[in-house]
């Protein structure tokens, strides 16, 4: 399907010569979309102008604090805090999110986000071959040909072919064949026979005869125990190139991969990316008010990893934070669609995330109050209100560092508690609100540790500048100063934990 960019600057973004980039048309771009699909959508039951229903625009404080949360994984440092707020540049908010998207930290917050989609857990030179092409910001179609086309991904899944097969079609397509593997799934757009053979593309060359189907076959297309032989899904009206026996199979899935007609890999992680920023479309995840039960492992779900024929756990094999990745059907792929906005910009930004996210920042919806996603329906031209990531959260109690930690540690470790998963899943990690939360913030041995006093005194501005990211008001420091007065060895310890302990520090704005 052809269609063409709405603006008529070219966009250079994959282009190396940076002074050609044009972030600010790009960003117009997809605001124009956003806005124009929002207002379809809420002229069915409001007949106000769209000025008067989108949120205003967030003060700089907001901004500052949204951006270094999203772009970098950190809370604003007090300097930058006064820094920002005092300059009267009028383009100070691009300025700061492009450095963000170049710093050390912001590249971390890129690693995990691929490692969550790859799954990666202890394989010391996948994390530093990915950490280094976070940090260059490498294309995101040569990323997929190392994880899947060098044999990571069969690695990390100890050959297991159908988990390689199923987790890369969902984390890299969009597309969901877990139930596949056991029957025909009336809907679902692929048959088991078609799990089977996409599975078989993920074995060696002289592994073909592991893939046979299970005794408990029942369709017309094949015989129990018959050899299956690979072949690459159909994700288009387009015929997939065939699997010819001595080829590299891993690699020509990769190749297909980045090169499928529809290219579907780019709307997925376009989504991907937007979900980080904004909260929201692609990844529809139920955070369970309450807590979470850490997610099962492949072998619960599958009794047999091998060959998963376990029916009655059709639903447990679905993915168990119930994510749909959403604007993928082929009839939703028009021009004015959002998602192939947002498509259209990261294809054109070379595939690079850290470029792509720079773009995502300048654009109006970005720089918007956010807003309560209870309350809001699907792609709201503004960011939703969310809970820190659990890494914004450690990193601003502990010294030991998140990036320090193992990618899965374990179970014990407060930062399972705060939302890290168990990478048995692509993009499982959440950020529940619970009782246990609760608990460690207010009464745990990390948080007494965090808000112990120092060598020397801090001001009520400091500690509301380091976690807050803002100035106290008025009313706020004369009752922090009537509790120093009252309390004046425990004081700055007391504010501390009063301060983490608040909605405003808990949430992104």
């Amino acid at each position: 399907m052809k269609r063409q960019l709405l603006f008529c600057m070219p966009l250079l973004l994959g282009s190396p010569v940076l002074a050609e980039i044009v972030p600010e048309t790009a960003a117009a771009y997809i605001d124009t979309a956003l806005e124009r699909e929002y207002a379809a959508a809420l002229s069915r039951y409001d007949t106000r102008p769209l000025s008067l229903v989108l949120p205003p625009e967030a003060d700089d404080t907001t901004f500052l604090r949204r951006a270094c949360i999203d772009l970098a994984g950190r809370l604003p440092r007090p300097e930058e805090v006064k820094t920002f707020l005092t300059s009267a540049s009028p383009n100070k908010r691009a300025v700061l999110t492009d450095a963000l998207v170049r710093e050390p930290a912001a590249a971390e917050t890129r690693f995990r986000m691929l490692a969550e989609t790859f799954r990666v857990k202890d394989d010391a030179a996948v994390i530093a071959w990915l950490r280094q092409a976070a940090l260059d910001d490498r294309p995101y179609d040569q990323i997929i040909t190392y994880m899947v086309g060098e044999g990571h991904m069969s690695q990390r899944d100890e050959g297991n072919a159908f988990r390689t097969a199923v987790e890369t079609a969902f984390a890299v397509v969009g597309e969901d064949i877990h139930c596949s593997q056991c029957h025909d799934n009336p809907y679902n757009d692929h048959v088991q026979m078609e799990a089977f053979q996409f599975a078989a593309c993920f074995t060696a060359n002289d592994e073909f005869d592991n893939i046979r189907l299970p005794s408990t076959y029942w369709y017309r297309d094949g015989k129990p125990g018959e050899r299956v032989k690979p072949k690459l899904l159909r994700l288009s009206r387009e015929v997939p190139p065939s699997v010819k026996s001595g080829k590299d199979q891993r690699m020509l899935v990769a190749q297909w991969l980045t090169k499928e007609s529809s290219r579907r890999f780019v709307f997925v992680e376009a989504l991907r990316v937007w979900s980080s920023l904004f909260g929201m479309p692609g990844q529809n995840v139920d955070h369970t008010v309450g807590g979470s039960d850490p997610a099962p492992s492949w072998e619960e779900v599958h009794e047999n990893s091998k060959i998963p024929v376990t029916l009655r756990k059709c639903y447990g094999a679905q993915h168990p934070n119930s994510i749909w990745w959403a604007g993928l059907e082929p009839s939703s792929l028009k021009a004015q669609n959002v998602e192939v906005a947002l498509a259209d910009v990261f294809r054109h930004c070379g595939y690079r995330i850290g470029v792509f996210q720079s773009i995502l920042a300048r654009t109006r919806a970005y720089g918007r109050m956010g807003i309560d996603p209870a309350h809001s329906g699907y792609m709201i031209p503004a960011p939703h209100i969310r809970r820190l990531p659990a890494e914004v959260i450690w990193d601003a109690l502990s010294a030991e560092k998140s990036a320090q930690l193992p990618q899965v540690p374990p179970l014990e470790h407060p930062l399972r508690m705060l939302g890290r998963g168990t990478r048995e899943w692509s993009d499982e990690s959440i950020t529940p609100i619970s009782h246990a939360l609760a608990r460690f913030m207010m009464n745990s041995a990390d948080m007494e540790l965090a808000v112990a006093p120092g060598p020397a005194d801090r001001s009520t501005e400091d500690l509301f500048l380091s976690i807050l990211g803002r100035y106290p008001n008025g009313l706020e420091k004369a009752i922090a100063q009537q509790h120093r007065n009252e309390a004046p060895l425990t004081a700055d310890s007391d504010i501390a934990w009063a301060l983490l302990n608040t909605r405003e520090f808990m949430f992104r704005p």
